[in-house]
């Protein structure tokens, strides 16, 4: 068998490293011309050992795309058990994901009763979202009594769509009808069907798994915790309550009798459960804030503060202060909502923090203070300076410091030239007599994404308002409307330079549809402007009676009521 090629494979790179071989006398000048080899399955020959040193070698060297070439090569020509099993080894080590697929599809044809391949194959597929090209190998699996595809199924149940879901039912389905007594297939075919928003179905899944056995542990958490999603608390504590005789100090279970207890209206519990968690666990920070999140999702202010000024005596962790920024502003104390937000200087929510810092800020007496928070900001977070930059300009253009707003994006292009959010902010707010400085932003922009939608429609735009450059703007707008068909923005847009291309039925078609889906004094003013130049004056002025009920001090009507003078 060729399993023994990989003893010769060894003790020849074991030689080859080991000695430095010179040359006697210079090399024929004839050329080696290889004897062709005949593989026949189970045989050894000179091109299959040649081609196992390489690889080999290869992967000592790292070189690990040329060592996978050649084992799959043999592994095609020899069918080789062994050989088929390093090339797959080789591809998952390289996280080469078309080389594992046929690595592993070789494997599937030369053993066809090893469930490790056609697991491979239903894991490889369902992460690629590929659920249909999945279906075959996990019922292959299955049938070979590969269990590991359960566990990736109900591993990837939680990423999946309820479609995505449903399509991997059909194959447990037909496992089940050949053998109903399978508790592990009746639990995942439960958490597919939970994902797959059948959710009557899921409960008499978990239930059938655990008739099955009734020590199930994990048919019994999903089982309790979709009859807590249920409304069905009685029953879910039910169960809770019997796992916590067997396992008392399991913390999955606490944590989820928690919610049920929340759900069940049952707060005092809840909370009295939960502190005797904190207790327990008085240094895992993750559970603390899990379980003052819980008590704020259940609208328990009071709790969830007393839990997360706990959090903070014992941590110099600052995020709990954005959840403590949160209570105060539900509570209207945003003074101290401003002060707690400000005091978040890491994890994933900084960013929104000082966005909900400087909305408090409402008044124009808080310039100075905004521009205070914004430079605490970019100092202790450098890396996201550029946005913070964007919510000084428009904290700045909402009061009505146009002028402020720019010179700060000025600066912020200045110091971060490849941050396309910054020029997109400043070329949307630049004036008419800037428009080349715009334009140039907004081709910056495209150069570096071209199937930006929002850059095509605002350049096409503004081409068409500051320019007599229609056909240019309209060819703009035509990539954008591809891109985002059915975006009232760019419909609207579209529109309006079809008006200026005097190519009136099409601009009334799109400015209909972009104000039937937004209804504001924009668009609707241009198609105004379209039915008056069509002289359908009664819609028209029907239209411009709407909108000054509905908007009576848009500046965009001007431009209609001056359309509909003297007509």
């Amino acid at each position: 068998m060729l399993k023994h090629a990989f003893i010769l494979v060894t003790l020849a790179a074991g030689v080859l490293s080991g000695c430095s071989i010179t040359p006697s006398h210079p090399p024929s000048s004839l050329e080696y011309a290889p004897v062709p080899s005949t593989y026949q399955r189970g045989e050894l020959n000179g091109e299959t050992l040649f081609d196992l040193l390489v690889a080999e070698l290869a992967g000592h060297e790292q070189a690990y795309d040329l060592s996978f070439q050649k084992y799959l090569k043999q592994a095609e020509l020899t069918g080789d058990p062994a050989i088929i099993r390093r090339a797959t080894r080789i591809a998952q080590f390289n996280k080469d994901t078309q080389g594992l697929e046929k690595a592993s599809k070789i494997w599937a044809k030369y053993e066809p009763n090893s469930s490790e391949p056609d697991e491979l194959l239903a894991g490889l597929f369902m992460h690629q979202g590929r659920f249909e090209e999945a279906v075959p190998y996990i019922n292959n699996a299955l049938s070979n009594n590969g269990r590991q595809v359960l566990l990736l199924m109900s591993a990837q149940a939680r990423n999946l769509s309820p479609a995505q879901a449903k399509a991997l039912i059909e194959p447990l389905q037909q496992q089940l009808a050949s053998n109903a007594q399978q508790a592990d297939i009746w639990l995942t075919l439960g958490i597919l069907q939970r994902q797959a928003l059948l959710k009557s179905d899921a409960l008499t899944s978990f239930t059938q798994a655990l008739s099955i056995n009734p020590d199930a542990y994990e048919a019994s958490i999903q089982k309790a915790d979709l009859l807590r999603e249920t409304g069905k608390t009685t029953s879910a504590l039910a169960i809770l309550n019997g796992l916590l005789k067997k396992q008392p100090d399991n913390k999955q279970i606490k944590l989820l009798k928690v919610q049920t207890l929340y759900k069940a209206e049952r707060p005092a519990n809840a909370l009295a459960l939960s502190e005797t968690l904190m207790a327990d666990h008085p240094d895992d920070e993750q559970l603390q804030l899990y379980l003052a999140l819980l008590a704020l999702d259940f609208n328990r202010l009071d709790d969830s503060e007393t839990m997360l000024r706990e959090i903070i005596k014992q941590s110099t962790n600052t995020a709990p202060y954005f959840y403590l920024g949160l209570i105060a502003e539900q509570q209207n104390r945003n003074e101290a909502a401003i002060r707690n937000y400000l005091r978040v200087d890491e994890g994933k929510n900084v960013i929104q923090a000082y966005t909900r810092a400087v909305g408090l800020m409402e008044n124009i007496d808080n310039q100075e203070r905004v521009s205070e928070a914004i430079v605490q900001g970019i100092e202790q977070q450098p890396s996201i300076a550029p946005i913070l930059i964007n919510l000084h300009a428009d904290w700045l253009r909402k009061h009505g410091l146009n002028a402020e707003a720019i010179d700060k994006l000025n600066q912020g292009v200045e110091l971060y030239p490849d941050n396309l959010d910054l020029r997109y902010m400043r070329a949307m707010m630049l004036p008419e007599e800037d428009f080349p400085i715009a334009e140039q932003d907004f081709r910056i922009i495209l150069e570096q994404d071209p199937d930006n939608a929002m850059a095509l429609n605002a350049l096409g735009y503004t081409l068409s308002l500051y320019t007599q450059r229609y056909q240019e703007a309209y060819e703009l707008l035509s990539r954008a409307i591809q891109l985002k068909p059915n975006d009232p923005a760019v419909i609207d847009s579209m529109g309006w330079v079809l008006y200026k291309l005097n190519r009136l039925d099409e601009a009334e078609s799109y400015l209909s549809k972009a104000y039937q889906s937004f209804s504001d004094a924009e668009v609707g003013s241009h198609l105004v402007i379209v039915l008056a130049a069509q002289q359908k004056t009664q819609q028209a002025r029907a239209l411009l009676t709407e909108l000054e009920k509905k908007f009576p001090n848009s500046p965009h009507l001007s431009d209609a009521q001056n359309a509909l003078k003297g007509i």
